[in-house]
């Protein structure tokens, strides 16, 4: 008799662990998924691991929330409450990185309320998209832009070094971004840049090493998020 009863205040206050475990272990499982999903699929030099652990840990923690809520009314309120004074004073880059955020939060929902094919499926489903999307590349940039760096010496620098060069091998070109640095004895200049010949990167990257007083060069391809 006492057992029983020991069960049931167990379960009036955390309701049923089993279910519970069970129902958090599903939500590690897809934030996980989720997560890999953005590693994979991500671009540019933004990465964070922190990022990757963040989603993770909402998809749990979405689900904790809601399966404590549960049919509560007064419970809903005290945690929206509660939330409604919390600010997030952390930016998000990449609007992408948002999308990553609801998702996580969407399948959390989703396991919270106990619809677990639904949280398994739709998991499934949006990851497979963003796959397609990350390869299909869709509203792209050209395979001939890059984003072109190179250091020059502050003594020699000016336009006509190289300005040959570019006109020789590029079909058009914007300077991004000038920076200085070895105490003013040099510059990185960095340049949005659109190949005539996506064959010839080679020989441009020969004739501007020829180039005295330039060194470092450096190609990234612009399909990929670079900030200046």
């Amino acid at each position: 008799m006492d057992d029983i009863f020991k069960k049931k205040a167990i379960e009036k206050l955390v309701g049923d662990p089993v279910t519970l475990l069970l129902l958090l272990g599903v939500a590690f499982g897809l934030g996980l998924i989720i997560a890999y999903t953005y590693k994979k699929t991500h671009k540019g030099f933004s990465y964070s691991q922190n990022f990757f652990t963040t989603i993770v840990l909402l998809t749990v923690i979405t689900t904790f929330i809601v399966i404590f809520i549960g049919d509560n009314m007064a419970r809903a309120i005290g945690i929206f409450g509660a939330f409604s004074i919390i600010r997030f004073r952390t930016a998000v880059k990449d609007t992408r990185d948002t999308i990553f955020l609801f998702f996580s939060l969407g399948v959390g929902l989703a396991i919270g309320s106990s619809s677990v094919a639904l949280g398994i499926v739709g998991t499934l489903i949006i990851s497979l998209i963003i796959f397609l999307l990350y390869f299909a590349n869709p509203g792209g940039t050209s395979k001939t832009h890059f984003v072109l760096t190179f250091q020059v010496d502050t003594e020699k620098y000016s336009t006509e070094l190289f300005e040959s060069v570019f006109q020789q091998y590029l079909k058009n070109k914007t300077l991004l971004n000038v920076q200085g640095g070895y105490k003013g004895k040099k510059l990185t200049l960095s340049f949005n840049i659109t190949l005539k010949n996506i064959e010839r990167i080679d020989d441009l990257v020969r004739d501007m090493e020829q180039i005295k007083g330039i060194s470092d060069i450096h190609f990234v391809n612009s399909k990929n998020d670079l900030e200046f």
